[in-house]
């Protein structure tokens, strides 16, 4: 049966834009396209992330919404709602398998790829050939890139294939000095098990 309400003047992203909850609930009753991009190309769920309102958010994925909608044009194009989210809003996008537009171009570079916490498409540069050390322009190994945001079974991966645990970025960093500042305890463990130290532990030693 067709749709019995009335969507409301203004259009679903304008709701979503102003956290209007019932003008978003109209357009769903309405039949409106819960995945219908605007002018900038970003979809309704884009709007709900930069907003972090989880209560519309859980109506539009119980709607139908893209989790993993990529914006198709502009400087933000290939990123999605997570790339986006705050605290609320991004647990719930990955608890319904959201993804940041990162994490799809993984097969890209090992960086990106390690950086995401994904482990198979790191294994599969490696495979390939990828040096485990390679440095991009900032100096940064994947180890550097798999610490700083505390994947641990990727800086186990990176470990196992002869990473250099005490590799520095072009300021003088190693990835227990990222481990440690953004509060990695069980990676900065990891990593110092391994023989890992601090760029001022290494300086002490002149090294």
């Amino acid at each position: 049966e067709p749709p019995t309400v009335k969507a409301p003047d203004i259009s679903i992203h304008e709701a979503v834009a102003t956290d209007n909850t019932e003008a978003v609930k109209q357009h769903l009753a309405s039949g409106t396209d819960v995945n219908a991009r605007n002018d900038g190309g970003y979809t309704p769920l884009h709007w709900v992330a930069v907003r972090d309102h989880k209560e519309i958010a859980e109506l539009l994925i119980a709607a139908g919404a893209d989790v993993n909608a990529k914006i198709l044009i502009g400087r933000f194009k290939g990123e999605t709602p997570l790339d986006f989210a705050k605290k609320a809003t991004a647990d719930l996008l990955r608890k319904h398998g959201g993804k940041t537009g990162d994490w799809f171009k993984a097969g890209e570079s090992i960086h990106i790829a390690a950086s995401e916490g994904h482990i198979e498409a790191v294994k599969q540069h490696l495979e390939a050939g990828v040096n485990v050390n390679a440095k991009n322009q900032r100096g940064l190994t994947p180890l550097h890139a798999a610490a700083v945001h505390g994947h641990k079974e990727v800086t186990k991966l990176l470990i196992d294939k002869s990473a250099d645990v005490n590799a520095k970025t072009k300021r003088g960093d190693t990835p227990l000095d990222w481990t440690i500042r953004r509060k990695h305890s069980e990676t900065a463990d990891l990593l110092r098990k391994h023989g890992a130290k601090t760029g001022e532990e290494l300086k002490a030693e002149g090294k």
